[in-house]
């Protein structure tokens, strides 16, 4: 993936998608299906917050497929002429199996290890408040940060038990906590960068 012209990188973070492994409404772990506007939704929001990467993770061979397919039509198809922003967009986009080869990328893209931070609208313990999280990325500046977000019904607790870092559910006013992970993650990448 070529880099874009004009593109703030400094912020030091990328953007995971993580559909494996994560919880279905029984509680088991599964892999959920790629859904094409968060490809397009979450691109677009990486691209908003100047992140060096955006990643969709999956094991499933033929949804990684799908996802070079898609980004192939926009960042060098008939999609890329039709429409160069979106094309920026889609240039941030990599499918990957598993997270370890999220973190690896990074660390050869920026030659540090990233500090994983894990969200989820059931997190309670041990989250580091927004505000509190702004200042540790800007007094960890040397390492980059891999924001990470579940498909389904979220991130499986190992996974977030081995993130650096947990950062609180989005909570609206009448106690209703069930946001698309587009727009969890625009409120979060928003309060973290803007």
């Amino acid at each position: 993936m070529a880099s874009i012209p004009g593109m703030d990188t400094g912020k030091g973070f990328a953007v995971a998608l993580i559909h494996h492994p994560v919880y279905n409404r029984k509680g088991e772990i599964c892999a959920t299906a790629v859904v094409n506007a968060d490809i397009h939704d979450l691109s677009r929001l990486a691209r908003t917050y100047g992140a060096m990467r955006f990643y969709i993770v999956t094991p499933l061979q033929a949804q990684r497929e799908l996802v070079f397919t898609l980004i192939r039509h926009w960042t060098e198809g008939y999609g890329a002429r039709f429409n160069p922003l979106r094309a920026q967009a889609l240039s941030l986009c990599d499918v990957k199996p598993e997270l370890k080869d999220c973190l690896a990328d990074i660390e050869q893209l920026v030659g540090a290890s990233p500090r994983v931070c894990a969200t989820g609208a059931g997190l309670k313990e041990g989250v580091t408040s927004y505000g509190d999280m702004k200042k540790i990325m800007a007094a960890e500046s040397k390492h980059p940060f891999l924001l990470i977000f579940g498909t389904g019904w979220g991130l499986t607790e190992e996974m977030v038990q081995k993130a650096d870092y947990r950062l609180p559910p989005i909570t609206g006013v009448n106690g209703y906590n069930h946001l698309s992970v587009r727009c969890a993650a625009a409120i979060i990448l928003d309060r973290l960068f803007s």
